[in-house]
C-alpha cells in the first residue's frame, strides 16, 4: 500500500506563525490535526477550528500517521525529540520525523544521526516561502535525507505545498535554504536602495514596480515587498530578526566550507544596527529603513 493510501492524521509540533498557517490549511483539507506547542496559547487558533492539543510531543505523535516539526533552531528540535515526553519516547512504528524549520546544516545532520539511532529517521524539509505561501499551498521544500526516508515523507510534503526538491543527505536542504535566504536579503536590500534613489529624485515608486514587473528582473518577491512598503504593511511574515539569524548562519556555514563570504557579512552589519523592535517587523521594513516611509 502506498503512503497516499494511509490516514490523514498529522501531528504538528510547533504552532508559531508558519505552523499555524500550515495547520489551518490542512484542517481545511479534511486532515485530522494533533498539535503541541510549548506555549499552550499558541495552539488556541488551531483548537478553535478542530485541532486537538496535547501535553507532550510524544502524546501528539502517538496517534498520528505523520509527525512534522516547525521550530526555529536545532536546540529547540533537540528538546522536542529527547526531553521527557519527547517525540523519541513514542514508538516510531516505521514513521519518519519531518522537520520543516531552518537550522545550521551541520548541527541538523548531527541531530539527524542521533534521532535515527533512537528509531526516528529524520527528513529535513525547510520551506521556501512565508505565511502567505503556507496558507495557499504554494510552498516548495528543500529536502535532505536518505532516499528511502524522503520517498516516505514526500506525500506529506506534496500535501503541504507544490514542490519537493531532494538535494542530498541531511544538511543539504538547510544549506540550500541558507543560500536562498542570502538571496532574499540581497533582494530586499537592493530594492530598498533602489527605492531610496527613486524617492531622492522624486520618481514614482509604484510606476517603477510596474516597470519591474514587465522586465527580465520581474519577481513576485519584488512586487510583494514593494507593495508592503507602499501600503506600510510590515506585519511579520518573515521577521528581520529571523533574516539576520539566517544570514549569520549562512556566513558561518560558508566559512566552514572554505569560502570567504562578503555579502552576508555586509547585510548582517546593516541589520545588526537596527533597534530590536524593528527586528520584530517583517523584512519589508528594511526598505523603509533604507528609503524612508512611503508616505513621506
Amino acid at each position: 500500500m502506498s503512503r497516499r493510501d494511509v490516514g490523514k492524521r498529522l501531528a504538528l509540533i510547533g504552532c508559531g506563525a508558519m505552523g499555524t498557517a500550515l495547520g489551518l490549511r490542512m484542517l481545511a483539507q479534511g486532515w485530522t490535526l494533533r498539535v503541541y506547542n510549548r506555549s499552550l496559547e499558541r495552539t488556541r487558533p488551531l483548537e478553535a477550528v478542530g485541532a486537538s492539543a496535547y501535553r507532550t510531543p510524544a502524546e501528539a505523535a502517538s496517534g498520528a500517521d505523520w509527525v512534522a516539526t516547525v521550530v526555529t533552531d536545532s536546540e529547540a528540535l533537540r528538546g522536542l525529540l529527547f526531553s521527557d515526553g519527547g517525540i523519541a519516547s513514542a514508538p516510531a512504528l516505521g514513521r519518519r520525523l519531518v522537520d520543516l524549520g531552518t537550522h545550521r546544516p551541520d548541527r541538523l545532520a548531527d541531530l539527524g544521526a542521533e534521532s535515527a539511532s533512537r528509531g526516528w529517521p529524520l527528513v529535513e524539509a525547510p520551506m521556501t516561502g512565508s505565511v502567505h505561501d503556507a496558507s495557499h499551498g504554494t510552498l516548495h521544500f528543500l529536502v535532505g535525507g536518505e532516499e528511502s526516508d524522503v520517498e516516505w515523507a514526500s506525500p506529506l510534503l506534496w500535501a503541504l505545498g507544490r514542490g519537493v526538491h531532494h538535494l542530498g543527505g541531511l544538511g543539504a536542504g538547510n544549506t540550500a535554504k541558507l543560500a536562498l535566504n542570502l538571496l532574499v536579503g540581497a533582494m530586499a536590500g537592493g530594492l530598498g536602495e533602489a527605492v531610496a534613489l527613486l524617492r531622492a529624485r522624486g520618481l514614482a515608486v509604484d510606476s517603477f514596480l510596474d516597470a519591474l514587473d514587465g522586465s527580465g528582473l520581474a519577481s513576485p518577491l519584488y512586487r510583494r515587498l514593494g507593495q508592503r512598503y507602499l501600503d506600510g504593511d510590515h506585519a511579520p511574515r518573515f521577521s528581520l530578526g529571523n533574516l539576520e539569524k539566517d544570514l549569520r548562519w549562512e556566513w558561518e556555514h560558508a566559512e566552514r566550507s572554505g569560502l570567504k563570504p562578503r555579502l552576508a557579512p555586509a547585510l548582517c552589519q546593516l541589520l545588526e544596527s537596527l533597534p530590536q523592535a524593528d527586528k520584530l517587523r517583517d523584512y519589508s521594513w528594511l526598505i523603509t529603513q533604507l528609503a524612508g516611509p512611503a508616505a513621506c
